[in-house]
């Protein structure tokens, strides 16, 4: 009874959030060990911030994962790419923490999740628990620390969300900065100005250009004097750092100064993960797929991750007038309170630019707010309205049943539509077909609808793209054990498969003739059955393993084994 009553409390609890909203002693530690951070929340991903903080684990698997506060288990996901393997806690104070990339979960919560992956045949799985299934008290074990999914090296990603908007919280403002030591300042690795109207010039050149930095002797820095006219803005590159970490992780806050009065600013706080994906209109796209360098804008376009803007002046632009000098300053912080600076002192230039912008121009100008559709020698290409950040002459060409689409310097936030008509390939052969895209001499898939006479994919990227074939089967290797061999001292099996064009689409494992579970980390090409899951038999045991292409192509690998049971 008291059981019960404590999950009503819970559950109509979560409908509000606390009065104290940051409070800064409600989560514990999610591990037992000194934290050290190798991911900070907000940091500049690929395609998104990150969400949450990264905890080293001192490179390795395997140390226990705590719950952070009292809840229950709401949601589990098992993955072969992002979180991997992932579980999530909702907590009567209005908030979700997640733990992702873990080697495995507890031992109550991975019989449950065996349980359901066994009756759906599948190692793939989403749960969503009623509340009242798996109950954890704070400090109680639930998981083990991985390298699952997206995963590139072991590690604990920790997030906490708001669980009525599922914003993304920092974890700092709920106490976790105290356990990081951190009395570094952030560095400055770089800065760009920019001439953000048609008739700006900034030290001769309509491009963008790099303004050199000198450090001063009280750790600041100051730029070269920017001679402009019109209307500029500034990006640059930064990184915090922190004691015990080599690590470049994202800073938390930036203000820019005009003339000593507050222009722009933004701070990581939260964001929705919606906003997530704009990252790349918050950075100079093109100079990072250029670089790999990301410059972070101080100024915005007409879309922009919103929930981080604290305050903007003119959308963050410069407006340099005659006889007018100005003073730009920016400050960087982290979260801990440490600072740097950067003075750029602005004058009025009304020269011309010597150096000029070498855009170029083609038949196809793309305005970025309306639907746009582009067709030639049966191949089309159609674009939403807001697929692209900005307007710009967009390179479109069809050549021997080849599309040539742009380049990958300009940022995409939809899927295009591209079709192909394919009323001239033979029917027997397009099974086997596909549309892919190349990276660079690398063929890449893309899952392709087939109707009568057409190809048909969304794509989120630019680049060239060709009808490929795919007539070879994925390749299965065993280099864990020999046919017959006894098994009777290991405690899983280890089978690798791969696939040279269009991926693993599927698999199913079988131990004599019934199917078992096999973890798939496509990363290493492996999949691994843990004989503690399975009903194996003394004596001689028969395996087999099918496994599916995306494009229909199956192998099929079968062996035995003799095992003791112990």
């Amino acid at each position: 009874m008291i059981k019960k009553c404590w999950f009503i409390f819970l559950i109509f609890s979560l409908g509000g959030i606390c009065q104290d909203r940051y409070s800064r002693d409600y989560f514990g530690s999610p591990l037992d060990i000194s934290l050290n951070i190798a991911g900070s929340f907000g940091e500049l991903r690929p395609n998104h911030f990150h969400s949450g903080i990264d905890f080293r684990t001192q490179q390795k698997e395997g140390f226990p994962v705590y719950a952070t506060a009292d809840g229950y288990i709401s949601r589990l996901n098992i993955s072969t790419y992002g979180y991997g393997k992932c579980l999530y806690i909702d907590h009567p104070n209005g908030y979700t923490t997640v733990y992702a990339h873990l080697q495995r979960f507890s031992e109550s919560i991975d019989r449950y999740v065996k349980e359901k992956q066994y009756l759906e045949k599948t190692f793939v799985l989403e749960l969503r628990p009623k509340a009242d299934l798996l109950p954890v008290k704070k400090g109680d074990l639930i998981g083990y620390t991985g390298n699952t999914g997206g995963s590139s090296g072991p590690h604990l990603h920790f997030e906490i969300r708001d669980t009525k908007t599922e914003f993304a919280m920092n974890p700092f403002l709920f106490g976790y900065d105290k356990l990081i030591k951190d009395t570094k300042a952030p560095s400055v690795e770089g800065l760009y100005a920019y001439a953000l109207s048609k008739n700006a010039v900034i030290n001769g050149s309509s491009d963008p250009i790099m303004i050199p930095l000198s450090l001063q002797s009280d750790g600041t820095y100051l730029a070269a004097p920017v001679k402009a006219k019109d209307t500029i803005g500034f990006a640059i590159n930064t990184h915090d750092v922190s004691d015990y970490n080599f690590g470049k992780n994202g800073i938390y806050k930036l203000e820019a100064f005009l003339n000593g009065t507050l222009h722009f600013g933004y701070q990581f706080d939260h964001f929705s993960f919606d906003e997530s994906k704009h990252i790349n209109c918050f950075i100079d796209y093109s100079r990072y797929k250029r670089t790999h360098q990301r410059f972070q804008k101080l100024f915005i376009g007409y879309i922009y991750p919103e929930s981080i803007i604290k305050y903007r002046t003119d959308n963050g632009h410069v407006k340099v007038v005659p006889s007018y000098n100005l003073s730009y300053k920016i400050d960087i912080h982290d979260f801990h309170g440490n600072k740097n600076t950067i003075i750029i002192p602005i004058e009025f230039s009304d020269s011309n630019a010597s150096v000029i912008s070498n855009s170029f121009k083609t038949p196809y100008f793309l305005k970025s707010q309306i639907e746009q559709l582009y067709s030639k020698d049966g191949i089309s290409v159609f674009i939403p309205e807001q697929t692209f950040y900005e307007d710009f002459y967009i390179k479109f060409d069809v050549k021997n049943n080849e599309l040539y689409l742009h380049d990958q310097s300009v940022a995409i936030t939809k899927a295009m539509t591209i079709t192909f008509d394919v009323t001239h390939l033979p029917k027997e052969m397009r099974e086997k077909m596909f549309i892919a895209n190349l990276d660079g001499t690398r063929i890449e898939y893309n899952p392709t609808i087939k109707k009568e006479n057409q190809f048909i994919i969304k794509a989120k990227k630019l680049g060239k793209f060709l009808i490929a074939t795919d007539t070879i089967a994925p390749k299965i290797y065993s280099p864990n054990f020999k046919l017959a061999e006894d098994l009777t001292t290991k405690d899983s099996l280890k089978i690798f498969i791969s696939d040279n064009l269009s991926g693993i689409k599927s698999y199913n494992a079988y131990l004599n003739n019934e199917w078992i579970l096999m973890e798939y980390e496509p990363k290493l090409n492996r999949l691994i059955h843990y004989f503690s899951d399975s009903k194996f038999i003394n004596g001689k045991n028969d395996f087999k393993l099918e496994v599916m292409d995306n494009l229909g192509n199956t192998a099929t690998f079968e062996s035995n084994f003799y095992k003791t049971k112990t």
